[in-house]
């Protein structure tokens, strides 16, 4: 076995036909090729079946839908393929932009709410403040008369305080 080994490999890297072959020697050239193939692939069967059948698969759940769905349409159609995709593309974003500009809106509605909201509620008297600006009691039954300024139970006027400046 290891004598036909050396052989063959001896055999392949000293394979070459002579300048002036006669018949024979072409004949006996060609036959040990062919012994050359059949040891070379008796050795690595497994190697070689495993191999085709990675090449079989990739080609076929690979490179067969690809090249149908892509190179063999017509130029027309994957024009129009194109230009759909790109429209479809351009849908999708609009859809994205009418989007923001919704809830964009809705936060700008929200914002003017609150503060109109926040005028209103500073431009409102409040009632919460004890007393009025004679002193009484807004909680007091008898509050201040205008017409009758002596009915008020504040004990006369009293002049807004002012201070000077003295330098």
């Amino acid at each position: 076995n290891d004598h036909t080994l050396r052989d063959i490999r001896c055999c392949i890297y000293s394979f070459h036909l002579p300048v002036m072959a006669s018949p024979m020697d072409f004949t006996n050239s060609i036959a040990k090729l062919l012994n050359i193939t059949v040891y070379y692939f008796q050795r690595n069967a497994w190697y070689i079946i495993v191999l085709l059948c990675v090449i079989y698969y990739a080609k076929t759940n690979y490179l067969d839908p690809y090249l149908r769905d892509r190179q063999f349409r017509p130029e027309l159609q994957r024009g129009a393929d194109f230009e759909e995709d790109m429209r479809n593309v351009r849908l999708r974003q609009q859809e994205l932009a009418n989007k923001r500009a919704q809830q964009a809106e809705k936060e700008r509605k929200k914002k003017f709410e609150a503060e109109k909201n926040r005028k209103n509620k500073a431009a409102m008297p409040t009632n919460n403040v004890e007393g009025d600006r004679t002193g009484s009691s807004s909680n007091n039954s008898s509050s201040f008369n205008p017409l009758q300024p002596w009915s008020a139970s504040s004990s006369g006027y009293k002049p807004s305080r002012r201070t000077t400046r003295r330098s």
